[in-house]
Formats: C-alpha cells, sequence, structure tokens
C-alpha cells in the first residue's frame, strides 16, 4: 500500500515539475531524472510529511512550516547527493534570492510547505480511497510489477549518467592533450575547435573520438537517447568537473533540436 502510495506521488511530483519547467521554457520537457513519468524524491517527501506531519493536522499554520522545513531539507540532501555520486549538479538556484548554497531557496521552499500542506490535508485521502478500490489479491501483483519497471529504470538511468560522466572525462582528456600539443585557446569556440580537431587529429584519435560522441550500434543509441533526454531535463545542469565540455554538448543537442524542428 505504501509502496502505490509513493508512486502515486512520485507521478503527481513528475506531471507538476514537467507542467512548470515546460511553461517556463515554452517547449516540453520531461521532468524528472529517471525516463517514466515518475520523481521519486516527491515519492519519499511525500510518505514522510505524511508519516511524520499528520499529528500537526490541527494546526495549518505549524503543518505548512514543518512541510518547507522538511522538503527543504530533503532537497538539499537529494542535490547534494546526486552531486557526490555523479559530480554534476542538476539543479542551481544560486540566482535566486534567499537560497542556500544553490541547492535550495525560499521560494521553493515556500512551494514545497504549501504543497506539503495540501498533501497532507487533502490529497492523500483521496490518493489512499483510489487505492483502496484495487481488489486485495491484485495490489502484491501490481506494486510487484511496477517495482520492476521503477528499478530497472534506475539501473538504466544511472548507468547512462555513469556513462556519460565516463564519456565527457575522456573527451576532455583528449581535448586537453590536443590543446597543450596545438596551444588552442580555452575559450575557442565549438565551430572553430570542432574544425581544427577534424584537420589536425590523427585518424585513430579522429575515430575514438567521433564514437564517444555518436556512441556505436544500438546499445550506444540507447544510452545516447537516455543522455540527452537528462541533458534536456536539466537546462541548468553543471558538471562539477568538465562543465565547459557539456555547455558545448548541450548547445550542439539544442541545435541539433532546432535544425530538425525547422526542417
Amino acid at each position: 500500500m505504501l509502496f502505490l502510495c509513493f508512486l502515486g506521488y512520485s507521478m503527481m511530483g513528475w506531471i507538476c515539475e514537467s507542467v512548470y519547467c515546460s511553461f517556463a521554457a515554452k517547449k516540453w520537457i520531461n521532468r524528472g531524472f529517471l525516463n517514466g513519468p515518475v520523481c521519486p524524491v516527491y515519492g519519499f517527501g511525500a510518505l514522510l510529511l505524511i508519516l511524520l506531519l499528520s499529528p500537526l493536522k490541527r494546526s495549518v499554520f505549524l503543518l505548512f512550516l514543518a512541510s518547507a522545513a522538511l522538503t527543504s531539507g530533503l532537497e538539499y540532501l537529494t542535490g547534494f547527493t546526486l552531486e557526490t555520486l555523479f559530480h554534476t549538479r542538476y539543479w542551481d538556484y544560486s540566482g535566486r534570492r534567499w537560497n542556500l548554497q544553490g541547492r535550495i531557496c525560499l521560494e521553493n521552499s515556500l512551494t514545497f510547505g504549501l504543497l506539503g500542506t495540501l498533501a497532507v490535508l487533502y490529497v492523500h485521502p483521496w490518493l489512499l480511497g483510489l487505492i483502496l478500490r484495487i481488489p486485495g489479491p491484485v495490489i502484491p501483483f501490481l506494486a510487484g510489477a511496477l517495482l520492476c519497471c521503477l528499478l530497472l529504470d534506475t539501473v538504466l538511468t544511472v548507468n547512462a549518467v555513469y556513462s556519460l560522466n565516463g564519456k565527457l572525462d575522456e573527451i576532455q582528456k583528449i581535448l586537453d592533450d590536443f590543446r597543450v600539443r596545438a596551444h588552442l585557446a580555452a575559450e575557442e569556440t565549438a565551430g572553430a575547435l570542432q574544425a581544427t580537431l577534424a584537420i589536425r587529429l590523427d585518424d585513430k584519435t579522429r575515430t575514438r573520438l567521433k564514437s564517444l560522441i555518436e556512441g556505436k550500434g544500438r546499445p550506444g543509441m540507447f544510452l545516447r537517447a537516455i543522455q540527452n533526454r537528462i541533458l534536456r531535463a536539466f537546462p541548468t545542469m553543471k558538471s562539477l568537473r568538465n562543465n565547459e565540455l557539456l555547455q558545448r554538448i548541450k548547445a550542439l543537442i539544442e541545435d541539433r533540436a532546432r535544425s530538425i524542428l525547422h526542417k
């Protein structure tokens, strides 16, 4: 039962995030770390609120404050964990007022406080009512199947992220070595750098660089599709090790998308 509630809140969080970010960007964005229509951090956050803050139902103000504090702590911890594991900052609120290390900000904290209050008072009873309509014998099989899908999605996404980081490291190593040998400026444009690389790299290195960027075979194309989706899902995404290269790749993806749309 709790797992189905977790998935329900994860899906609602994904919908809210995707709609909000798509409206701001004026284009559809699948706003989620995973490929499926779920944001697990919302599921964990909602269950924490329900389990810990339900005794505060009689005091809406205290419930709001506690919801804002708890969800902000969870968002900060999530951001810190992702940065530590993947050496990447997926969101950055440094440009907003009253932020803490760019991981959380007052605006989001107040919004999450309001959403948490609504979840405890109104959304959870409604969601629980929907789940209770599912026949009892079906629930374990449904939960098991959805859990398998979630685990598979997690494995594929984490693999794609680590592959992207490894790819960035290797490409950056090639570029750094090439810059030393060719005396290229760090601020050289992507177009000029690409043209220079095409002329001056040896065949073996050029082939390796091309395979890293494009991916080979179906597994490579599948990983690249996941990586491109993640790059589009987090517009402010920054690599803590190879950010210059990451931003160039993001720009190339955006240019390619625009060219396809205008054909």
